[in-house]
């Protein structure tokens, strides 16, 4: 019925030095899974990077919720992470986050512009005024709420084991997996990494950051297992068969929020999509939306 990037779980945390001034340190991202189609549309080299964070609060204060009304457009950033954005088979973008910020439009009554950019860019470019709102299935860290507001959770997400089903044959359990011969793949900087350190003490850790996939080191079999969190634990391994298995079964060792992104100094448009959030989630249309969207995603894959 259309055609989903592949690999819903490989979009983690990648290490953001444009906003390492901030916090000392690089600020996680989610990346695109390979053959995404998701291309960075302006090109990195026209787009300005923001070296300096602090350069976000010598801004002037904008009125999001004031411009968007007046613009008549709600200008979205997406990058691809199955299921909250995907594309149809006419490239047309579909999922749980396009259908959250079309939703919003129609509460705003503006239109929507979806502005497609990658995971790597994804927070310079909202900081740099590309685009007013992140709404792509973003996973809330602490990093990046030094740089950024989230909004209230838009959906949480399971996060799960995924395993090489050669290389992890017969291995069944957690404690399989806690022993320094395991690698096991997570994104620097991320929950997951730390989720990892905590259950896994033992393992040897594969740090992954920038757009690389979580999923390759697992698939090609130079790694055991990797951390993923995921709408549909089942869709990625029905996506690669032969080589995945979930050995916790669908049981997920951890779960995580993902939230609007917007930028600081404007409360009057959070305090705006905290109470659309709410209401849409007290009217249960959060929860059948994504309930809908992992029913899909599995039956594509």
């Amino acid at each position: 019925m259309w055609q989903i990037a592949f690999d819903r779980s490989t979009r983690l945390l990648c290490a953001m030095a444009a906003v390492a001034s901030m916090a000392g340190a690089a600020f996680a991202q989610q990346s695109p899974p390979p053959g995404s189609g998701f291309a960075d549309p302006n090109g990195a080299a026209q787009r300005p990077v923001l070296r300096d964070a602090d350069a976000v609060y010598r801004r002037p204060s904008i009125d999001t919720l004031a411009t968007v009304r007046k613009r008549g457009t709600l200008r979205v950033g997406i990058a691809a992470n199955d299921p909250a954005v995907m594309h149809d088979a006419n490239r047309a973008p579909i999922g749980l986050s396009i259908d959250i910020a079309r939703r919003l439009g129609e509460d705003m009554g503006v239109a929507v512009e979806f502005v497609e950019t990658s995971w790597s860019h994804v927070v310079p470019d909202l900081l740099n005024q590309h685009f007013d709102l992140i709404i792509s299935g973003m996973w809330v860290t602490p990093t990046r709420a030094l740089v950024m507001n989230f909004t209230q959770p838009t959906a949480s997400e399971g996060v799960y084991l995924f395993a090489n089903k050669k290389l992890a044959a017969g291995m069944k359990n957690a404690a399989d997996f806690n022993r320094p011969e395991v690698k096991l793949v997570v994104y620097g900087g991320t929950m997951q990494e730390l989720l990892a350190k905590r259950d896994f003490p033992n393992a040897t850790l594969v740090v992954v950051t920038g757009d690389a996939s979580h999923l390759t080191p697992v698939m090609d079999g130079s790694a055991h297992a990797a951390l993923i969190p995921t709408f549909a634990p089942s869709a990625v391994v029905s996506a690669a068969p032969d080589s995945l298995f979930l050995p916790l079964g669908d049981k997920p060792v951890a779960s995580t929020s993902t939230a609007i992104a917007m930028r600081k100094g404007d409360p009057d448009m959070l305090n705006y999509l905290n109470t659309v959030l709410e209401f849409h989630r007290d009217s249960g249309w959060l929860g059948e939306r994504a309930r809908y969207w992992s029913a899909e995603l599995t039956k594509a894959r």
